[in-house]
């Protein structure tokens, strides 16, 4: 997870832009997940509210310098996540975003990971997260991790209770028109609408872009280097419409568009053409030579 961190120094920042180009748009997202960020609480105690807007009902407050699960954007407040499962929303002009984390996946064989008050497992058990849930990594601290989790709860964790969240490349659609094998090393994924281009195409995990453009039969494509579980990896988004949103040396967060589907390149149908290539090692690599493609359904779902 170290390794990780050390990549995802921009996670989340899908949430920040969205705020700052669709201020009044009201998103539908619920529960934490791969693209949800943390905040942090600036004023001696701000109120939850259940609607966005000062009319809204105060639900409960949070202390200053509470952390709370960010969801979404609406307007100038955001939606979070406060207590497990309850939701509500905030100012935020009372909200420090916290830049850095990035989400990731509770895992124990006993259905529940224990969170300590530090990071050993000298130190008492604070509390608990239900393996499969979805928490925020705020920093790493040794073999252990700093979460945050159940919506404004904090508390350490080992490494080895954290897995890798790898998002869907195409939130529209999730048709599959040919699937991985030896002779197509990638995922076909058709359009939301037969045959319309146009359908966001978003990154599956947060990383480096070290090559956007045009590449041959790909047509339009983006590469973006990430690390998951440890292994260096490079997932691939082709055929798109035109010209990608990102460009090379830049980094992505997890659900972050990146270009639109299309027909580009050798291609015989509106779709994006996926992959997700296991690299050999943690250079800036482009080459076919030097990466290994699997089959991406193993890593998202």
């Amino acid at each position: 997870m170290k390794t990780v961190k050390s990549l995802h120094k921009a996670a989340a920042v899908l949430l920040l832009f969205a705020a700052l180009l669709f201020p009044a748009a009201e998103f539908s997202v619920q529960a934490a997940d791969v693209t949800s960020a943390a905040g942090q609480i600036t004023t001696g105690a701000l109120n939850v509210r259940s609607a966005p807007g000062t009319t809204g009902k105060i639900l409960t407050s949070l202390p200053y310098g509470s952390y709370v699960t960010l969801i979404s954007p609406s307007g100038t407040w955001w939606r979070v996540e406060y207590a497990p499962g309850a939701y509500g929303y905030m100012s935020g002009a009372y909200i420090k975003y916290v830049g850095g984390t990035f989400a990731a996946t509770a895992t124990s064989g006993s259905g529940s990971v224990s969170v300590r008050s530090s990071s050993a497992s000298s130190y008492p058990v604070s509390g608990t997260v239900t393996s499969g849930r979805t928490v925020l990594v705020l920093h790493d601290n040794g073999s252990w991790s700093w979460i945050l989790y159940n919506g404004s709860k904090t508390g350490c964790v080992p490494d080895t209770a954290l897995r890798s969240v790898m998002a869907w490349p195409v939130p529209a659609s999730h048709k599959i028109n040919q699937y991985f094998s030896a002779a197509h090393e990638g995922l076909d994924i058709g359009a939301s609408v037969h045959g319309v281009s146009g359908d966001a195409v978003v990154a599956a995990q947060y990383g480096k872009v070290v090559y956007s453009g045009w590449l041959n039969g790909y047509g339009y494509v983006v590469y973006v280097n990430s690390i998951y579980n440890g292994q260096p990896i490079q997932t691939r988004y082709a055929h798109l419409a035109s010209m990608p949103l990102v460009t090379a040396g830049s980094v992505v967060g997890a659900g972050q568009k990146i270009g639109v589907m299309g027909n580009s390149g050798t291609s015989s149908g509106v779709h994006l053409h996926f992959e997700v290539c296991l690299r050999k090692s943690n250079s800036d690599c482009i080459a076919n030579a030097d990466s290994t493609p699997v089959n991406p359904l193993d890593y998202i779902s």
